[in-house]
């Protein structure tokens, strides 16, 4: 179909506004040559709903969703959608802040982005691991993912054995008290979960108390019991991770063991075949203020394929209120890196992570991200009020933190206004899935 030009002629030119006589801007109908090819080939195919979306659009959707959360609205549309996201490749996501009171802070990210919402299916949690919360009440537990409620049992927390382990320690010559055995599997008590880690869709293990001992526990999701290991009797257990096929822990002396379990598949009991100190820690600088007091934390965390040790030193001044009662009040935070060099066999201090790099410190769990993408900064370490130092984050702004390796800023990460009833509480990470 032509278009009358400023003069009022009705010539016909080239398509996409080309010349015509006298300098004229003329146009042609653009579907004149559609006549020419099969009837087949101008058929136009209209989805008969949402559900019938092409992947190849839903990925393109996707891709300018910035927002888990909008991710996660995408995939509960409906089942179709669901697999367009299963199948689209994304960045690992920010984490969230939990809440006890089950409220979700983001992190202020992109062109200042902060999200929150609340999932009261996810309150009165006990800790985190990875992309499940931990549920401990009574003697239940359970692991639930908050965006899909889908759940995982393990044992009860009454229920729980020694694991068939080697007498010794590999490189280590201490020997099991076993009066103490004795005193711990005989009494009546139950676990207390202090971390839980994901090593495999079929073996959990965690860090427990059990009466007075502090060790290291394995148990198969579903199954009647937990597998105790005398570890604890041997070292005093600090923080755990599950890297390259085995579980490492680091004690109080900064050694690191690491563990091997199988599965006997006559009985299905599991089994420690092995426990090898594969890194010997040395006596740490301490460092210390005049009139001072300080707080260490100790954090195993894998960054780009290598372990890393963190430790994280709190600072405080103390101030004497009366005869009977001191206070305490922060002064500053100081963190160190430490790689893991197992063929020397030892720690060895770096001055930080990758410029796209971020780790997020937590007691209950510890990741490394890249953060290019969200426009935050690289060679950072965030970290949470995860209640093992109080005087630290009393009267702080925020129950989030971050520390520069670059210049050793440290920097609270403002809250949400009204996000939450009460902000003011200890906190975990939750790391979505892709």
């Amino acid at each position: 179909m032509a278009r009358r030009d400023e003069t009022g002629d009705n010539d016909e030119g080239d398509v996409g506004g080309a010349r015509g006589r006298s300098g004229q801007i003329v146009f042609e109908d653009p579907t004149a040559d559609l006549e020419m090819l099969p009837s087949n080939m101008t058929e136009i195919y209209y989805p008969q709903s949402w559900s019938d979306l092409p992947p190849e659009l839903g990925d393109l959707v996707l891709r300018r969703l910035p927002s888990h959360m909008d991710h996660v609205r995408f995939a509960a549309a409906c089942s179709h959608w669901r697999f367009i996201r299963r199948q689209h490749s994304v960045p690992q996501p920010l984490p969230w802040l939990a809440f006890p009171d089950g409220t979700f802070l983001g992190l202020p990210h992109t062109k200042g982005i902060q999200e929150t919402f609340n999932l009261p299916n996810s309150a009165s949690y006990h800790s985190s691991c990875g992309d499940w919360l931990v549920f401990s009440r009574e003697c239940t537990c359970f692991l639930m993912e908050p965006f899909s409620k889908a759940t995982l049992t393990l044992p009860g927390l009454s229920s729980f054995g020694p694991i068939d382990e080697p007498v010794g320690i590999i490189n280590d010559p201490v020997i099991v008290n076993e009066e103490m055995h004795d005193v711990v599997f005989h009494k009546d008590t139950k676990i207390s979960l202090c971390k839980v880690t994901m090593c495999s869709e079929l073996l959990v293990a965690a860090i427990v108390d059990i009466g007075p001992l502090h060790t290291v526990a394995w148990c198969r999701p579903t199954s009647a019991s937990w597998f105790v290991s005398e570890l604890g009797l041997k070292r005093s257990i600090k923080d755990m991770i599950f890297y390259k096929g085995k579980l490492y822990v680091i004690d109080n002396l900064k050694d690191l063991l690491a563990i091997e379990v199988r599965e006997d598949h006559n009985g299905g009991n599991i089994r420690i075949s092995q426990i090898e100190c594969v890194l010997e820690g040395s006596f740490p600088t301490i460092r210390l203020i005049e009139d001072g007091i300080s707080y260490i934390g100790e954090y195993l965390i894998e960054s780009n394929g290598t372990l890393l040790r963190v430790r994280r030193t709190f600072f405080g001044k103390v101030f004497d209120d009366d005869i009977i009662s001191t206070t305490i009040k922060p002064v500053d935070a100081h963190f160190e890196i430490y790689a893991a060099d197992f063929q020397l066999r030892r720690w060895v201090e770096v001055k930080g992570v990758e410029d796209d790099q971020a780790l997020f410190l937590g007691k209950s769990y510890c990741r490394s991200l890249s953060v290019s993408r969200y426009k935050l900064k690289g060679n950072f370490v965030f970290f949470l009020d995860d209640g093992t130092c109080d005087w630290f984050w009393k009267g702080a702004p925020s129950r989030c933190a971050g520390y520069n390796m670059r210049n050793e800023d440290l920097v609270f990460i403002p809250p949400l206004t009204g996000s939450s009833k009460d902000l003011n509480t200890t906190t975990t990470w939750v790391f979505p899935r892709c």
